[in-house]
């Protein structure tokens, strides 16, 4: 009677529990790990719950299916019945899913001696039960009029069934069915069972196959029960306000698909649960507030995500109405006379329960962590009397942690397996750490029940949970021997923080003569800190070996030369010894035999994390692109009789169009020209490999800090950096080193295009005129260049590299046509040239690396220039209204007027068809008398000389 006080307990309480608070399940400090249901007690759940469990199980023999069972006994009418009951199944026993204890056709059934294979595959026993348990004297052979013994009662009671048949106790007796196994296990009362099978049978006449997820079981009972079913009207009105609260919780107040607060349905149905508060509401045919609760009801359950038409109406299986409904059919498991134990017919019950699942919308691996939880909380209410209760509850842990493996887990499900997991590690790891507290000489052999109970739920969380939160998070390992350490370590610096009060109390009771009692001896006594100690000297070793990483930087600012190490190496020497240094610190780090807390690997991490900043500083110290970018020429406009011209005209006959002009390339073998890399940019392309190598090292070193085995679990907490919220030591490195890549990347390669192949590049294309001068020999020696570059930078570096080559190649091609100063003049017809000159360089970066840049990716980069090409096209008189339209824009001056003249627009260097400065560049450079005499007029630009 205890236990089934105990249990009844708990069910009224829990309704009241918030998720994620500090509150425990009655008579323990077990946290309950589910979310809160307002307005719903125990009572309603579990009553809701049978009914949802009755109406999916309605087919099945015993709960008003049309199959009728015939039970032949093989024990006389004496009661000698053998061990448990249950109807037994023909052909083996029993198991979870294996449909084989519900089987029922209408053949003979033989009752036999029950076996369980779930309980045989959790470890727990079968009862031995008296000969009058669980049986029941035989009713009408359809299962629906049945007579059962009531919870705590030793005499049978005749219940009417759907049948209304009555039958008198000298009857012989039978195993109970699984259906009023159910009722009496959710202690629910006879008359509770008959208003719902009639209600069923009423609502479902000739509908034996539709399915229970497409019945709203609250609507259904409200439409077709009337308080003349009832004791009086108050039974009834509580029986209807429960009907209401539990469309309430699954429709509004916990629906699974998200429901907008301004939906004229959920409105409605607010508006009618709250008129139930104080009275009935009409449920007749002919009631308008039954009819507005059938729309608005059916309205709301059958609402799908998308939009489409739906096959399931949605009115239970939200959280965390529906994990607290289906904890409640689980619960019915422990039998009620003795909650230690578990019913030998769980198969059978299990079998029934998952018929709910389409309901209450839940799925394997949801049903294996209530399970679970179910089993644990039973274990810890029952004042842990029954260690086999903790057994199967870690035998189910092994179904959870391959559950938790899967790929794709739900949302919900990681968020029940975080809170049920960290509920019951929480509830062990207390007793573990301090267990001399919490056992004893006589129970002390339950610590070998709860550690590994501890151990797997700390393995789920730490190896199945981390994984799949999000791109920053780390896989966490965690070691059984180090965490069995920490419960040591723990529980007894608990206990000797007490052999200490107690000494402290025996000095103070030894100085009661003294005047001050005792205190001022107490006082000058001096406690020997041992952890403090040991955590100073810590710290200044580590200190003194950072102290080495140091020197070894100071003297790479002082004698660095950027040389590689050798071919293999192709990086900075001093890069692998800054790296060999601390990964030996950190070895020697973990050697030290003490227990190493995070903290401790903080210091550590924090200081060679300064240093490594500080040397990826010195790396990127390189200048910047501005250095090699040429000077901009003034603005001036072009001369159509320019005697340079003339000049360049009478030395280049038109035979010679279509040649290279390429005076100024470098010294070539043939027609193979060298590279034109200088030293200096191919020092730029070792400081980007040592970048490439920190990185990559940096990443061993941290995995080394955060998995390493020796950090005392206790203390590891999931990392997250002090200030920017991330999981690594090195995150301000890592930023660093990104950013350092891309300037270095940018200075080299702004040195390779306007210094190294300058003479082929800005000097030479398009001098004189476009069709003498094309872009051949700078594609020439481009390509070498980018070859030596891919010989000599480190995989991973070359991608970057590369694009930003592409870049200030096309920045050096936009300064030729809009910057080239006074040798360079163009006419509408180069167009055509120019634009096949600048597909050529295209194709260089698209084929250049296999596909170290994406086609894509060149046009993106490309549009600029193309559209200052497309520019070029254009007539000179369209080319003067654009730069009209776009300066009044830009300038803010509106249209101009007589006697007005344009602004000069400013230089800004971002050049774009739409720039008003970029449209004044193509007219300076276009040599025809229209665009002269515009230039001359706006702005006095002065000829070329």
């Amino acid at each position: 009677m205890n236990h089934h006080q105990r249990r009844e307990s708990f069910s009224v309480t829990i309704s009241n529990m918030g998720g994620g608070s500090t509150v425990v399940c009655p008579n323990t400090d077990l946290l309950w790990p589910f979310g809160k249901l307002s307005g719903l007690d125990g009572n309603d759940i579990r009553e809701t719950a049978y009914e949802i469990f009755f109406t999916a199980c309605r087919s099945s023999p015993g709960f008003g299916g049309k199959t009728a069972l015939t039970f032949y006994s093989t024990h006389n009418n004496n009661d000698n019945h053998g061990e448990g009951g249950g109807a037994a199944t023909s052909g083996g026993s029993p198991g979870v899913g294996s449909g084989s204890g519900f089987g029922f056709s209408g053949r003979k059934e033989v009752v036999t001696t029950p076996t369980s294979r779930v309980k045989r595959s959790l470890g727990l026993k079968m009862l031995k039960r008296s000969p009058s348990r669980r049986m029941s004297t035989i009713g009408a052979t359809g299962g629906a009029g049945t007579t059962s013994l009531s919870p705590g009662s030793g005499s049978g009671h005749v219940s009417p069934g759907a049948g209304f048949l009555t039958v008198q106790p000298s009857r012989p007796r039978r195993p109970l069915t699984s259906a009023e196994i159910m009722r009496q296990q959710m202690r629910v009362t006879e008359q509770s069972d008959s208003r719902l099978r009639k209600t069923l049978l009423r609502t479902l006449v000739g509908q034996t196959g539709r399915r229970a997820e497409t019945i709203i079981l609250p609507l259904e009972l409200l439409r077709h029960l009337k308080t003349s079913e009832f004791g009086d009207s108050n039974e009834y009105h509580v029986w209807q306000r429960r009907q209401l609260k539990v469309l309430e919780a699954g429709l509004l107040l916990h629906p699974s698909i998200p429901l907008d607060k301004t939906n004229n349905n959920a409105m409605r149905l607010r508006e009618i649960v709250r008129k139930s508060e104080n009275k009935t509401i009409d449920t007749s045919k002919t009631s308008d507030t039954m009819r507005k609760l059938c729309n608005v009801v059916v309205s709301l359950s059958w609402r799908s995500t998308n939009g489409n038409p739906s096959d399931v109406c949605h009115w239970a299986d939200g959280y965390p109405l529906n994990i607290h409904l289906y904890v409640a059919l689980l619960q019915s498991i422990f039998d009620v006379r003795d909650e230690t134990l578990v019913l030998d017919e769980i198969d059978e019950l299990l079998e029934l329960m998952k018929k709910t699942w389409s309901t209450l919308g839940i799925t394997r691996p949801v049903h294996n962590l209530c399970f679970t939880w179910v089993l644990f909380h039973q274990y810890v209410v029952t004042s842990q009397m029954e260690p086999d209760l903790l057994g199967a509850s870690h035998a189910m842990l092994a179904e959870v942690a391959n559950d938790a493996k899967k790929l794709d887990r739900e949302a919900l499900y990681v968020k029940l397996l975080t809170s049920t997991l960290a509920s019951m590690q929480g509830w062990t790891e207390k007793r573990l750490l301090s267990y001399h507290d919490y056992f004893q000489r006589g129970n002390v052999g339950l610590i070998e029940n709860l550690l590994p109970l501890a151990l797997s739920s700390s393995r789920i969380l730490g190896d199945d949970v981390t994984i799949s939160q999000g791109k920053g998070d780390v896989k966490l390992i965690d070691y059984s021997g180090d965490r069995v350490d920490v419960y040591i370590r723990a529980s007894i610096k608990t206990a000797f923080s007490k052999l200490e009060k107690v000494l402290v109390q025996m000095v103070a009771e030894d100085t009661e003569e003294c005047d001050d009692g005792g205190k001022g001896l107490v006082r000058e006594m001096v406690p020997y800190e041992v952890d403090s100690i040991i955590l100073r000297l810590i710290r200044q070793w580590i200190e003194e070996k950072l102290k080495g990483v140091q020197e070894c930087l100071f003297r790479a600012k002082e004698t660095e030369t950027w040389n590689p190490k050798s071919k293999s190496e192709p990086y900075a020497q001093s890069a692998g010894e800054m790296m060999k240094l601390a990964k030996d610190i950190i070895d020697e780090f973990f050697e030290i035999p003490i227990g190493i807390t995070e903290d401790l690997v903080y210091d550590l991490a924090e200081g060679l994390e300064q240093l490594f900043q500080e040397y990826t500083t010195f790396v990127a110290s390189c200048g910047s692109r501005q250095s090699y970018i040429p000077t901009l020429p003034p603005l001036t406009r072009c001369n159509r009789d320019s005697r340079f011209l003339k000049l360049w005209k009478r030395a280049t006959p038109c035979t010679a169009s279509g040649k290279d002009f390429s005076h100024t390339a470098p010294p070539s073998d043939g027609h193979h020209p060298r590279p034109s890399t200088s030293r200096g940019t191919q020092r730029l392309y070792i400081r980007l490999n040592t970048l490439h190598f920190l990185s990559s090292h940096i990443h061993s070193l941290n995995k080394a800090l955060s998995l390493n085995p020796t950090v005392l679990p206790a203390t590891r907490k999931r990392y997250r950096h002090r200030n920017n919220n991330t999981s690594s030591y090195f995150d301000f490195t890592y930023a660093g080193i990104e950013s350092a890549c891309q300037h270095v990347s940018e200075v080299a390669a702004y040195r390779l295009i306007f210094l190294d192949s300058n003479s082929v590049f800005y000097e030479s294309l398009y001098i004189g005129d476009v069709t003498n001068s094309r872009i051949r020999p700078a594609l020439r020696v481009t390509k070498q260049n980018l070859t030596l570059m891919s010989a000599i930078l480190a995989d991973r570096a070359q991608a970057l590299a590369m694009r930003e080559v592409m870049k200030s190649s096309f920045e050096a091609f936009l300064m030729v046509l809009l910057a080239g100063g006074y040798s360079r003049v163009f006419y509408r017809s180069d167009h055509g040239l120019i634009e096949e000159d600048f597909e050529n360089l295209k194709r260089v970066f698209c084929t250049c690396g296999e596909g170290l840049i994406p086609e894509e990716v060149v046009d993106r980069d490309a549009e600029i220039v193309e559209g200052v090409i497309q520019l070029m096209s254009q007539p000179t008189e369209q080319l003067m209204e654009d730069f009209s339209i776009v300066t009044c824009e830009t300038s803010g001056m509106g249209m101009v007027g007589p006697g007005h003249k344009l602004p000069m627009p400013p230089t800004t260097g971002r050049w774009n068809r739409s720039d008003a400065n970029t449209i004044l560049r193509v007219l300076c450079h276009r040599n025809d008398r229209v665009a002269n005499r515009f230039l001359k007029k706006s702005f006095q630009l002065p000829k070329r000389r």
